[in-house]
């Protein structure tokens, strides 16, 4: 869901210090607008950003966080791009096909694209950066890149991928990510560490000329004759990390930045009430990311009548109350937009307080993790309330954030409340990871696990995927390892000056692409 307000923002200018200044101040919010798309673009402007998410590097192969992708997008092209709707669209290759067996994935590249140095794009620096991705030390990119066997160059825009039997279908999907970002072969050949100074190694529309790790990065446009007409109409971008999210509006309200992204609820309250002004330009999009309770099978839970119970004790209205109704209540594992996602599907365990109490059987003990000090913990205090209502003996058990996830894939929680659940552009990847993978959604049923390995073959048709798909959703929920509550919101904030910060890809994930965002005089 998008809402879309049109504001009319009053901008001050603001000094770098004035920036720095109002770091350590703070504000919040969201409500709904379309960016400005009237007046002559200014190719002489700065864009000034602040995220919440921390940049470590710009390699893009060394990428430990998710976040940490978000900045790379203006500096490095991508074989293929993710659009506001969650398309894959092509990017520096121009389209793709599958072979009819599924043996490979051959890329038709673009022919006039040079990287900033001065080399050109082609097929063996396609060759050149996979094989980079492979080997390269603590390369974060090995697992995505493990079903391509061999490369092939056909010719100098032909580039095919040999693909392990009934594997690779996702990689269109992921070479829209840090994955498919494209370095110089030059720089490769040279062995260049790129993680603090990418210096002209990128093909994308700017080049970096400032960088400090997990505070700030300045980018400078890089050549007035780029490929894409869309992006690198900015004299150049700054972007500054600051975590707290009322200082980001207040500082897009004040005019000492000019985009950023709010998710909390109290700031998306306070940003809908300044659009309602005409005081900025908020873009609200519904997280692809669902809050919900992950489980293991241990100790109680390893009974699937006391994990029917807890999903049934779950009221998702409630939880979306603590974030002001931003939080949407939604029981799927896919977002209603993608191929792959079931409209007549209906959650097994519905709020039932009546049927969680007869379910129970007892007084079952349940400890719920949640990451301490974000906005997990509200919930969790609900949750445990809910469970402990309907016979649960609940606890809640807070751990640092750096410790959650990690710690739940490793088996040492039974039950934690997060919204780290993220489903992947392609489906493929979401059950690698979540069903048959790490997160044991699957709870090891035969079944799924023969149903994903069917759908992941490339092929087999998209919808004929979408069928298979659409059952293992149903038969993992039916599991009850995962409880999905709903989806929080995530608000695009901006000046009037700003454009296309409307459909902006990635943010509906928290995190964002910037490469094609402008402003006018």
């Amino acid at each position: 869901m998008k809402v879309r307000k049109q504001g009319a923002a009053k901008v001050v200018g603001a000094s770098a210090a004035a920036l720095m200044l109002l770091s350590a101040c703070g504000g919040g919010a969201t409500g709904g607008s379309t960016s400005n798309s009237s007046g002559e673009i200014d190719r002489d402007a700065i864009l000034r950003v602040t995220t919440a998410a921390p940049s470590r590097n710009l390699d893009p192969y060394l990428q430990t966080s998710y976040s940490g992708v978000s900045y790379m997008t203006p500096i490095y092209d991508r074989l293929t791009m993710i659009d506001g709707d969650d398309n894959v669209v092509p990017g520096l290759a121009a389209s793709w096909e599958f072979a009819p067996d599924g043996s490979y994935l051959e890329l038709a590249l673009r022919d006039d694209v040079t990287f900033n140095d001065g080399t050109p794009f082609d097929a063996a620096a396609v060759a050149a950066n996979i094989q980079r991705g492979k080997t390269l030390p603590g390369s974060t990119v090995v697992k995505s890149l493990s079903d391509i066997t061999t490369v092939d160059v056909v010719d100098p825009t032909t580039v095919r991928l040999n693909l392990a039997p009934g594997s690779g279908v996702e990689l269109p999907s992921v070479f829209g990510t840090n994955v498919g970002m494209m370095i110089s072969p030059k720089t490769i050949e040279a062995g260049t560490d790129i993680q603090n100074d990418p210096g002209k190694s990128g093909s994308g529309p700017y080049i970096v000329s400032a960088y400090i790790p997990q505070e700030s990065l300045t980018l400078t446009r890089a050549d007035d004759d780029y490929w894409d007409e869309k992006a690198g109409r900015l004299k150049g971008i700054e972007i500054v990390g600051m975590p707290d999210a009322s200082t980001r509006l207040n500082g897009v309200r004040t005019g000492a930045t000019d985009l950023t992204w709010v998710s909390s609820a109290n700031e998306i309250v306070e940003a809908q009430s300044l659009a309602k002004q005409s005081a900025l330009g908020v873009e609200e999009v519904e997280f692809r990311n669902v809050l919900g309770v992950m489980m293991r099978t241990q100790g109680d839970m390893t009974d699937p009548a006391v994990r029917q119970a807890a999903a049934r004790a779950i009221d998702p209205a409630a939880i979306s109350a603590l974030f002001s109704d931003t939080c949407t209540p939604y029981q799927q594992m896919y977002p209603e937009s993608s191929w792959s996602a079931d409209s007549s599907y209906e959650y097994p365990y519905a709020y039932d307080e009546a049927e969680a109490k007869k379910l129970v059987g007892g007084s079952p003990t349940i400890a719920l993790t949640f990451a301490a000090g974000t906005n997990t913990e509200k919930p969790a205090n609900v949750i445990q309330s809910q469970l402990s209502q309907v016979g649960f003996n609940a606890t809640l058990n807070p751990a640092p954030i750096t410790q959650t996830e990690p710690r739940f894939i490793a088996g040492d929680f039974e039950a934690m409340v997060t919204n780290s659940f993220s489903p992947k552009i392609d489906p493929e990847e979401t059950v690698e990871t979540y069903v048959t993978g790490a997160y044991g959604f699957g709870n090891g049923n035969p079944e799924i696990a023969a149903k994903a390995m069917q759908a992941a073959d490339p092929a087999l048709a998209q919808d004929d995927r979408a069928v298979l798909y659409k059952e293992i959703w149903a038969m993992v929920l039916k599991e009850a390892l995962f409880v999905p509550i709903c989806h929080q919101t995530n608000a695009t904030i901006y000046s009037d000056k700003v454009v296309d910060a409307e459909n902006m890809p990635w943010a509906n994930t928290g995190i964002f692409d910037i490469r094609t965002v402008a402003m006018v005089k």
